[in-house]
C-alpha cells in the first residue's frame, strides 16, 4: 500500500486513477479549497485526508509519501489565455508543486498541465528535472483533450479505443467525431439561441442535435451531466453531489481518469519502466 499527496485534488482524479489502476492506497493526503469539489471527493472517497491550501503548507510533515501527484492551475499558460505564464496569480501555485517535491523528496511524482509555449515548457521540465510526455485524452476517450504530463518514469502512449462522440451521447447526433476539450468555464459561458445559430456553441461548447427535449431553436442542447462525465471517463453520477452546472466546471478542472490510470500502469505494473529524466536535468535546482 502506498502513501499519495495529491495537491490542487480537485474532485480526487488521482485517486480515482489509483483504484481503477489496481493500487492499492494506505494513505491519500489531499490539498483542496473548493468546497463544492471537496464535497464530491468526500462522497466518492471519504478515506481522503485533507490539509486545505498549498500554501506555507510545511510539507516535510509528508516526507518520504511514495507518490506525489498535481496538476497546478493552467490558466497562465493555457494558449487559449493571456498567456501571462509564471506572473499569472493562479499559475504561480506551479512553485508550491515544486516547494513540496522538494521537501517530502517523494520515490515518484506527477505533474500534469496543458500544452504551451516551449519556453515554459522548457522552464517546468527544468524545474520538475525530466521532459514531459503530450497525451491526447481521444485515445481512450471521445474527447480531444492535449495534456502534458512530467513524471519521473517511463509513460508509452495509451493504445487507441476507438471512441467516438456518436458513443457518448444519449440522445440525438453530433457533426464531429471527438468532442472539444472540456473546460472549467463551460459552466461560466452562456448560451443563447443566436450563438447556436451562428456555430459558435457548435464548435466551443457542449452541444449536440437532439431529436426529442430541445432546449434551444433549431433543435441543439448542451451535453447532459452524465454524457460530460463519460467524456471524462468519470463514473456515471460521480458528481451528483452537486448542480449539473457546477459539476461541468469541476470535471473541466479535473483529469481524464482513464489517462491517468494509464500512467499509473505503466509505474506499478511489472514491466521494465526506466525513468524518463534526461541526465542533465538530474542536479539538484534549489
Amino acid at each position: 500500500m502506498i502513501k499519495v499527496v495529491s495537491l490542487f485534488d480537485g474532485i480526487a482524479c488521482g485517486l480515482t486513477a489509483l483504484k481503477r489502476a489496481g493500487i492499492e492506497v494506505g494513505e491519500y493526503h489531499a490539498f483542496e479549497i473548493d468546497k463544492h469539489a471537496i464535497k464530491v471527493a468526500k462522497k466518492n472517497h471519504p478515506e481522503i485526508i485533507y490539509h486545505g491550501s498549498v500554501v506555507n503548507f510545511d510539507f516535510s510533515i509528508l516526507k518520504g509519501a511514495d507518490l506525489l501527484i498535481g496538476g497546478s492551475p493552467c490558466q497562465g499558460f493555457s494558449i487559449a489565455g493571456k498567456q501571462l505564464a509564471f506572473d499569472d496569480e493562479r499559475s504561480k501555485l506551479f512553485f508550491e508543486f515544486v516547494r513540496a517535491k522538494k521537501e517530502i523528496k517523494p520515490k515518484y511524482f506527477l505533474l500534469e498541465n496543458v500544452v504551451m509555449k516551449k519556453e515554459y515548457e522548457a522552464a517546468i521540465s527544468k524545474l520538475m528535472g525530466c521532459y514531459p510526455t503530450l497525451i491526447n485524452s481521444a485515445l481512450v476517450s471521445a474527447q480531444n483533450r492535449q495534456r502534458l504530463y512530467w513524471c519521473n518514469w517511463k509513460v508509452r502512449q495509451p493504445r487507441d479505443r476507438g471512441i467516438y462522440l456518436k458513443d457518448v451521447i444519449e440522445d440525438g447526433f453530433v457533426d464531429k467525431s471527438k468532442s472539444w476539450c472540456i473546460l472549467e468555464a463551460w459552466n461560466r459561458f452562456p448560451v443563447s439561441v443566436q450563438a447556436v445559430i451562428n456555430g459558435y456553441n457548435r464548435s466551443m461548447m457542449p452541444i449536440v442535435f437532439s431529436t426529442s427535449n430541445c432546449t434551444f431553436d433549431e433543435g441543439w442542447r448542451e451535453l447532459s451531466i452524465n454524457e460530460v462525465e463519460k467524456l471524462q471517463t468519470i463514473a456515471k453520477g460521480y458528481t451528483k453531489r452537486t448542480s449539473p452546472k457546477r459539476a461541468k466546471g469541476l470535471i473541466g478542472n479535473g483529469w481524464t481518469i482513464d489517462v491517468i490510470s494509464h500512467i499509473f500502469k505503466e509505474l506499478y505494473a511489472p514491466t521494465e519502466n526506466q525513468e524518463n529524466c534526461d541526465p542533465i536535468f538530474q542536479q539538484e535546482l534549489f
